[in-house]
């Protein structure tokens, strides 16, 4: 190959053999100015194609490849020189793919390295010597590789973090001689190299060396985003679901030690009814999912926790995965339930309230059992004078009293506070069991009510209507009617609003 070693005038300050013989150049040649033999120069370093004039004045096309290197407070450059449309010389293929070869490593971006079948160096580039500048002028082709390895150890220099050489010397060389061997090593100044050797059809080798710093920096980050999260995080496979890594929330969330909890998988911590819908969620996902189902889990300790999950599909490579994020939602939906039920409950007593009462009427007329249903309304007798005497503390007391009394007596009928003094009873049945019922009732007031040491005696006036194909509305004034006829015939007693049912049993004034 022609070579010529310019200095940074651009002057000819070396050329070999091949390059005088090409540019037929005089014995003396020295201080030559390169743009007479090359009119296009300066030309960018790299590959390029130009036309060359010899001292004879003929002009030649060649190939061109430019490179640079610093030389103190200087910069030498080299010009590699390979005719186009000569003749070329025995041997000329082989050197030709040397140096195409040559050409192809000193462009990766990488450092590579080629070994013969004898794991023997053929060729490096310059990032190689550069990246390995302890050993790089043993460098040379046919040295051994497991030389320069122990030339390497043997040195002060050595770039890796060794603990062991002999044992890194032997596993090292072990991985090189697999057909496919990968291997992460540090560096003395903390960057990550990726040893990634592979064997070529003739016995040979190519490596490659890969500096991986960024990504173990990415990776060290995301690890300690997912170990610092505060919510509790898993990492599945994304076939069997199996549980690959939970960060500490996780675990302090469920309440297993970290191993315990690797050897389950993504649905097992739910409970029995939900197991199968949501392992059929996971396996059937087509995309990222945003938390909008809440499920049921359970602890290690037993206790039941609301969840929304959140879940991220992971592609790297063949490997699919899931990450689950968990939200606890256990506050949230017991303060709903709360809520709800507040909203359909007497605060005071705890009955449901005359909305609930509506609700669970209008449910019952649209049903088939419309025809039984009847309903009872209570007023208590003589409690104005409980509040005005005792109090509204004392009135409070009592009516919290009169409403377990309704709730053992109704024997699993809705029993409710319309407000004030005023109860209510929703039941399915016939004309006589309400009757009963309203015997019960009345019955339950006959022991007075202690309250702070005092006993304070009460009655209950009762309407009771049956539906008849009457709506809610009408069927609650029906009652209402009843009631007060109750109250005009001397209170604590019962009146029925259809004159076609039993006349009462008992009227107590």
């Amino acid at each position: 190959m022609a070579v010529l070693v310019l200095d940074a005038a651009d002057h000819v300050i070396l050329a070999n053999p091949e390059a005088r013989r090409f540019l037929r150049l005089e014995d003396r040649f020295d201080g030559a100015d390169i743009a007479e033999l090359i009119p296009e120069w300066p030309l960018l370093p790299g590959f390029s194609t130009t036309v060359v004039h010899d001292r004879s004045g003929h002009r030649r096309p060649c190939r061109l490849r430019v490179m640079n290197w610093p030389a103190g407070a200087q910069t030498v450059t080299a010009a590699f020189l390979e005719p186009v449309d000569d003749e070329r010389p025995a041997g000329y293929a082989a050197r030709e793919a040397n140096l195409r070869l040559r050409y192809v490593i000193e462009m990766l971006p990488e450092a590579v390295c080629v070994f013969d079948a004898n794991d023997r160096y053929v060729l490096w580039n310059q990032k190689y010597a550069e990246l390995y500048a302890d050993i790089a002028e043993h460098l040379r082709p046919g040295v051994a590789f497991e030389d320069i390895l122990r030339t390497s150890l043997a040195g002060d220099g050595m770039r890796e973090l060794v603990d062991d050489k002999e044992a890194w010397l032997a596993a090292r060389m072990q991985k090189f001689r697999q057909p496919v061997s990968q291997e992460e090593q540090q560096l003395r100044d903390g960057r990550w190299l990726r040893h990634d050797d592979r064997r070529t059809p003739d016995g040979g080798a190519i490596g490659m060396r890969i500096d991986i710093t960024g990504l173990k920096q990415r990776e060290d980050w995301l690890r300690q985003l997912f170990d610092a999260n505060p919510m509790p995080m898993l990492l599945c496979d994304g076939d069997s679901l199996a549980i690959l890594q939970a960060n500490r929330a996780a675990v302090d969330f469920y309440g297993f030690e970290a191993a315990a909890l690797l050897s389950k998988r993504a649905c097992d911590m739910h409970a029995d009814g939900e197991f199968r819908a949501f392992e059929r969620a996971l396996l059937r996902l087509d995309d990222d999912r945003d938390a909008r189902t809440i499920w049921r889990q359970t602890t290690r300790d037993g206790s039941e926790r609301h969840v929304l999950i959140y879940v991220r599909e992971l592609h790297e490579g063949a490997e699919h995965r899931l990450l689950l994020t968990v939200a606890d939602v256990s506050d949230r939906v017991l303060a709903e339930a709360e809520a709800n039920r507040l909203a359909h409950h007497d605060i005071l007593t705890g009955l449901p309230n005359r909305m609930q009462f509506y609700k669970a009427l209008e449910k019952s007329l649209a049903s088939k059992e419309r025809e039984k249903v009847i309903i009872c309304c209570l007023d208590l007798d003589g409690f104005k004078p409980v509040n005005d005497t005792f109090g509204h503390a004392a009135g409070d007391e009592v009516l919290k009293n009169v409403a377990a009394r309704l709730l053992m007596h109704a024997r699993g009928h809705l029993v409710a506070r319309l407000g004030g003094d005023e109860f209510a009873i929703l039941m399915a049945g016939e004309g006589a069991e309400a009757t009963d019922l309203a015997e019960r009732c009345i019955g339950a007031f006959e022991q007075p009510f202690v309250i702070n040491g005092l006993a304070i005696r009460l009655g209950v006036s009762i309407g009771i209507a049956t539906s008849e194909g009457a709506d809610g509305e009408a069927l609650m004034q029906e009652a209402d009617r009843a009631l007060y006829r109750a109250k005009a015939d001397g209170r604590n007693t019962w009146r029925m609003a259809s004159r076609d049912l039993p006349v009462p049993k008992r009227a107590k004034a």
